[in-house]
């Protein structure tokens, strides 16, 4: 009998964690949510003794990923559902998925659900006695939502600024995890011959003879300050470069559009929502990357701009200060001209190539799923292990 005793105690410390990763918005929207969680799972195969499933909203169903149902945040009846609850779309898209979801945790049954939809989580939370599978809730915080959390069992944090607060708000220190988002990072460095730039550009319709500065979020004045980095290119000289918004587009972004083209003209500015696979693309055609956001969740998109070897420009705050590191140029955009003086000087000081390899390794040594693995897997393991304090 001890020794039966033994092997059961044996197999129990062995038992593989089940983690599902639910993300209704992957394959529907590019935000950098979405770019996570589908990236994460793809980069977070194969660890040892952790087991995983993605629910997603469009795409292929396979054996280990699975289309939920839902009322799509960019459709008609999600709008009007939101208006009538007082709520907007993704929330509706996110309360639609409730039940499709629970049928996947009742035939899965995780040990832990990691998730970033903070509404679906409440439902999760509320509902998981009846639903009957006593799994754990992990709330990526990517958003970022500040203290309290008093509807998950754990946070992942992924900057240090908004673990350090829910530290001071009196949160749990063992409620909390700081691991960074993670980033697919090619293999090399950045191609930099001038004829592959040149390939790219005609592809994709840019101009084969001119600088381009990209800008890579939501095409509106909210947040991403599309506006600003409008005016800002508006205050160099001509010939200006020519400016490529790329990110998602819905009815906001018009006037964005209308802006671009009074103050730089059609042949100076692009603005499009591509297809995610897509965007390596232009960040491989531009010449330099600004992020017009006074904060930032995380600023994933520095990230991928960087690993391209990409200079990049950004706001000086401590989530951003974070994510660049020694790799690129923060100021002070407050302040109306920083932005184009500091466009203006990098453009006509073009990189040597060892700085587009030190952008790249500085993404590659910190934010690579090789160098995240151990991270995530030890966050999954002791979310599972552990008895919640909410």
């Amino acid at each position: 009998m001890a020794v039966d005793a033994a092997e059961a105690v044996k197999a129990e410390t062995h038992k593989s964690v089940r983690v599902l990763f639910t993300c209704s918005g992957i394959g529907i929207m590019n935000r950098g949510i979405e770019s996570f969680f589908r990236e994460a799972f793809d980069g977070l195969q194969g660890m040892d003794g952790i087991e995983t499933m993605l629910i997603k909203g469009a795409g292929a169903t396979t054996e280990h990923e699975y289309v939920t149902w839902s009322v799509r945040r960019t459709g008609r009846l999600a709008r009007l559902l939101g208006k009538l609850a007082r709520r907007n779309s993704n929330v509706v898209e996110q309360w639609s998925t409730f039940f499709p979801v629970v049928r996947q945790i009742r035939r899965f049954r995780p040990d832990v659900i990691f998730y970033s939809e903070a509404n679906l989580g409440f439902l999760l939370y509320w509902f998981r006695k009846q639903i009957g599978v006593p799994y754990k809730l992990l709330f990526s915080n990517g958003g970022p939502c500040h203290p309290p959390f008093i509807r998950t069992d754990y946070v992942h944090q992924v900057a240090p600024l908004y673990y350090e607060e829910a530290l001071r708000a009196g949160e749990p220190e063992d409620k909390h995890f700081f691991v960074p988002y993670g980033i697919h990072v090619p293999a090399s460095p950045p191609a930099t011959a001038s004829d592959a730039k040149k390939t790219v550009r005609t592809k994709l319709g840019l101009p084969l003879d001119r600088s381009i500065v990209l800008s890579v979020g939501w095409v509106a004045k909210e947040h991403k300050r599309m506006d600003f980095v409008i005016e800002e290119i508006s205050r160099l000289p001509t010939p200006r470069p020519f400016l490529q918004l790329l990110g998602a587009i819905d009815s906001g972004s018009a006037e964005i559009v209308e802006l671009g083209n009074r103050l730089l003209g059609p042949e100076n500015f692009s603005a499009r929502s591509v297809p995610y696979e897509m965007v390596a693309d232009y960040y491989r055609a531009a010449n330099v990357f600004v992020l017009g956001s006074l904060s930032e969740g995380f600023g994933r998109v520095l990230l991928e701009a960087m690993m391209h070897g990409l200079p990049v420009v950004g706001h000086r705050h401590p989530v951003i200060e974070f994510v660049v590191g020694d790799a690129g140029r923060l100021e002070d955009l407050n302040l109306p001209g920083t932005l184009a003086r500091a466009i203006g000087e990098i453009l006509s000081n073009p990189d040597a190539l060892e700085l587009k390899e030190e952008r790249w390794n500085s993404v590659r040594s910190r934010f690579d799923w090789q160098s995240l693995r151990s991270s995530y897997s030890d966050m999954f393991r002791r979310c599972a292990e552990s008895d919640p304090r909410t």
